[in-house]
């Protein structure tokens, strides 16, 4: 057997101590915030459209398909832009989609103001993704592969807390416009999330280029 097998079996002690990392926990926990964010709307946006657009169910489906086209269109201008300045890409679509849960409930008061609030919603949604998972690979590029599935499972713990989030703003007796800002709050969060890890590292200059 050759005397460096050993040297090349991956080092899980040390990749799961990279994950404790203030950066990296930033980063992971701007990934749930993001994902909170969009499925504080997304879980329960039928009842929305039902009660804030007097939607019927074939509209509603029209809205469902836009916005699956939204995710389509910002997912790839996430990952074209990110490539460009990771920050700045992160940032915009976080604002873009802060500002868009904000509106909606304004815009969804009719059919026209809803298809367009969902697109850009959906849009910018989808456009933070690729920035989220470029940037965790960034600040634990020791243990790229680790940082990619535990990144995986922050988005689906974001997933979880937007329907929480959204579910106990009901529970409160609160309107289903009040979701939508519930989750322009949790934007919020992870914007700020965001300029923190502005403040303690560098960002990336052509590293997944």
């Amino acid at each position: 057997m050759p005397v460096d097998v050993a040297g090349q079996r991956p080092n899980v002690k040390a990749e799961l101590k990279v994950l404790t990392r203030l950066p990296v926990v930033f980063a992971l926990l701007t990934t749930v915030m993001s994902a909170g964010a969009m499925f504080t709307l997304y879980t329960y946006i039928a009842p929305s459209l039902q009660n804030i657009t007097h939607a019927s169910p074939m509209f509603i489906t029209l809205m469902l398909v836009l916005i699956g086209i939204g995710f389509s269109i910002g997912n790839h201008l996430g990952g074209k832009f990110a490539d460009r300045s990771l920050n700045k890409t992160l940032t915009g679509f976080l604002v873009l989609l802060m500002l868009s849960m904000l509106l909606f409930p304004i815009l969804a008061q009719t059919p026209i103001g809803a298809a367009l609030a969902l697109i850009v919603w959906g849009a910018a949604a989808f456009a933070v993704v690729p920035p989220l998972q470029m940037r965790v690979m960034s600040v634990a590029h020791e243990a790229p592969g680790l940082a990619s599935s535990v990144n995986i499972g922050a988005f689906n713990l974001g997933n979880a807390l937007g329907a929480t989030v959204g579910g106990a703003v009901l529970s409160m007796g609160m309107s289903y416009s009040a979701v939508s800002i519930a989750g322009a709050v949790l934007t919020a969060l992870g914007l700020l999330l965001v300029f923190i890890q502005m403040k303690m590292t560098k960002e990336p200059v052509h590293q997944f280029s």
